[in-house]
């Protein structure tokens, strides 16, 4: 039997993270917002257990780790067993995430029944899942721990955007068919002991919900920056070089880059498009870009070879539609983070932060020529790039930078 986790000080609070879609120690990837945590909670002196699936989301295969390993930066990981599934938006995937929760409760329920853990005192789960804020409620009955819910996705309110016809008959049919979902986070927000989120958007949304509990806006977390990324002499000779990193799904705007893009090398202009990630419309993606030398997919990247490719940037795209709910997405504290002017045609609060430091411009969801006149203006103003490289990485400095920004999260949860 494995030894139960020694606490680091005499005040140590049990922390239990469930999270199933960021990327875990030991998988060479970019660390994200639940390690971030975790290490922090752990720097603070706490006792951490990380509950995660063997089923890596972002690649859709199995993870290949231990079922029970200990991070090096001093907390434990669990993996739970979760069926595969190909899409993100699909009844493969709910049920899924049904069986991750069913097993995380029976998994937990032994580890502490038999001594191999101890029970937990604040539970936080990320949302989405839906299924996890329930099964904390069952440990907060049994345990009498605090539970938190930690908003990363507007859950239903981002599957609007699949519902068919003009706005209002579109809303119409989503507030009638995801009642169920509806219900599920009206009882998440309103029951949990504590309400947090990557976005203001997420933590306004829960109080529209009725939460009543304690809230805390902490956006997603970077480790240092790529000072080497910033751009003070471009050639317009030179390709200017634009990135995507991430998921390459039905939420984002990447057909609209890609022909863009195209059109413009075609035509002579000095540019060149990496996409980095994967997902279901990669092959849709490759399509159109077959022959066009100026567009390139590098696939699922370590963290090393990432951050190599963002140094070689110049220019950051992104290209997530409004309706998809979205606050400000992982990818905006990897581009602030290199230094990286940003093309976006996400509204909200992202918009608002790119304006109000003045990091990068806007243009239209899904008009090639907007987004083609947008890029035109970097293509021949390089100076732009050496303003806006400075103004991107203000945010980065200011907004999610985990030496600032996770001590007052870890102090929020410690509170509890």
């Amino acid at each position: 039997m494995k030894e139960p986790l020694k606490k680091n000080c005499e005040f140590a609070v049990i922390f239990w993270i469930n999270n199933p879609f960021d990327n875990l120690p030991g998988e060479g990837r970019r660390p994200q917002r639940y390690s971030l945590l975790c290490r922090a909670l752990v720097k603070a002196g706490h006792q951490v257990v990380l509950w995660s699936s063997d089923f890596a989301h972002a690649l859709k295969r199995p993870r290949g780790l231990p079922a029970i390993y200990d991070a090096p930066e001093g907390f434990q990981v669990r993996l739970i067993p979760s069926p595969h599934y190909e899409d993100n938006v699909g009844l493969r995937r709910a049920w899924s995430h049904r069986c991750y929760a069913k097993n995380w409760k029976r998994m937990a329920l032994e580890a502490v029944a038999s001594g191999e853990l101890e029970a937990p005192h604040v539970v936080l789960t990320s949302w989405p899942p839906i299924e996890t804020a329930a099964v904390a409620r069952e440990f907060r009955r049994k345990w009498h721990c605090k539970i938190v819910v930690d908003i990363m996705d507007a859950w239903p309110e981002n599957f609007y955007r699949l519902f068919p016809g003009p706005t209002w008959l579109r809303d119409l049919l989503a507030r009638i068919c995801l009642a169920p979902l509806h219900k599920a986070a009206k009882k998440a927000y309103r029951k949990a002991d504590a309400v947090t989120g990557v976005g203001l958007t997420y933590l306004n949304l829960a109080m529209k919900y009725g939460c009543k509990a304690p809230r805390h806006l902490c956006y997603h977390g970077i480790m240092r920056m790529n000072n080497g990324a910033f751009r003070y002499a471009l050639d317009e000779s030179e390709a200017l070089r634009v990135i995507y990193v991430g998921n390459m799904g039905r939420s984002y705007d990447l057909m609209t880059v890609v022909r863009v893009v195209r059109a413009l090398a075609e035509s002579g202009e000095h540019i060149r498009l990496d996409l980095a990630g994967t997902g279901p419309k990669e092959p849709l993606l490759r399509r159109e870009a077959r022959g066009c030398e100026a567009i390139r997919f590098y696939g699922y990247l370590s963290n090393e070879d990432m951050q190599q490719l963002l140094s070689d940037s110049d220019l950051a795209v992104v290209p997530m539609f409004p309706d998809s709910f979205v606050a400000v997405p992982y990818k905006l504290a990897d581009y602030t983070a290199a230094g990286l002017p940003m093309v976006c045609c996400l509204t909200g609060e992202t918009q608002r932060l790119i304006e109000r430091y003045g990091a990068g411009t806007m243009y239209r969801a899904g008009d090639e020529a907007d987004l083609k006149r947008v890029l035109l203006g970097y293509l021949h103003q390089r100076s732009r790039i050496t303003q806006e490289s400075l103004a991107s990485a203000r945010i980065a400095r200011e907004m999610f930078m985990m030496d600032s920004i996770y001590p007052e999260f870890v102090h929020f949860l410690a509170d509890l």
